[in-house]
């Protein structure tokens, strides 16, 4: 009985911190959750130092922390950046969307054909390693850069995506782990969709663009 009377205080003297904790973790399931950016295989669309603002309806909502998705209503679509749990790691990451269920893709070194249509690539003027590009998928574009020392497989590679899984790739393409290395991503393992820098600490990333900057 004196456990019970002591755990009846606490709550009672904690009705407050209690109930902002749960919005927080309803909020977070439901509506939004923020992910850091630890690396840079997103750059130049994302820095290491970059907390991201993670949409929970756009896909359905999942639990944070848990990373587990409890029910779907819609999918991603090619050029979202999405946070996901690979298939090799228990660790959330953040990628673009290149290819959904059904897509065939063929991979010839730099070049990416999706359903036989290349991804145009323009390169920025003047631009010197790492090289800067936009990259267009379909009617979006995105800005990307490539390295002078490649990190992706070297073989040529022509597959289609299974249902229910997508091929993913940084915008960083040179220095990126991603479908390329260790395949594709399953549906319910999307947490959600980023569209925008919650804020950011990183340097390289201008003052303008700290606070809620949105992403392409």
């Amino acid at each position: 009985m004196r456990y019970l009377r002591f755990a009846n205080s606490v709550l009672r003297g904690n009705r407050g911190l209690l109930a902002l904790l749960l919005f927080m973790a309803m909020f977070r399931t439901a509506v939004a959750d923020w992910s850091y950016v630890p690396s840079g295989s997103m750059e130049p669309t994302l820095f290491a130092g970059d907390y991201l603002w993670v949409d929970k309806t756009r896909y359905g909502p999942t639990l944070p922390l848990l990373n587990t998705r409890l029910v779907s209503w819609n999918q991603p679509e090619r050029g979202d950046v999405v946070t996901f749990i690979p298939p090799h790691r228990d660790q959330l990451f953040v990628k673009r969307v290149i290819a959904v269920p059904g897509d065939r893709v063929r991979l010839d070194g730099r070049d990416i054909f999706v359903n036989d249509q290349k991804l145009a690539v323009e390169y920025q003027p003047g631009s010197a390693w790492p090289l800067s590009a936009e990259e267009r998928i379909g009617e979006r574009t995105h800005l990307v850069q490539f390295g002078s020392d490649p990190r992706r497989p070297a073989s040529r590679d022509e597959f289609v995506v299974p249902q229910r899984r997508y091929f993913v790739l940084g915008d960083n393409r040179d220095n990126s782990a991603d479908s390329r290395f260790w395949g594709f991503v399953e549906e319910d393992r999307i947490m959600g969709r980023v569209t925008r820098v919650g804020w950011s600490f990183s340097e390289r990333r201008p003052l303008r663009e700290r606070l809620a900057h949105r992403i392409r």
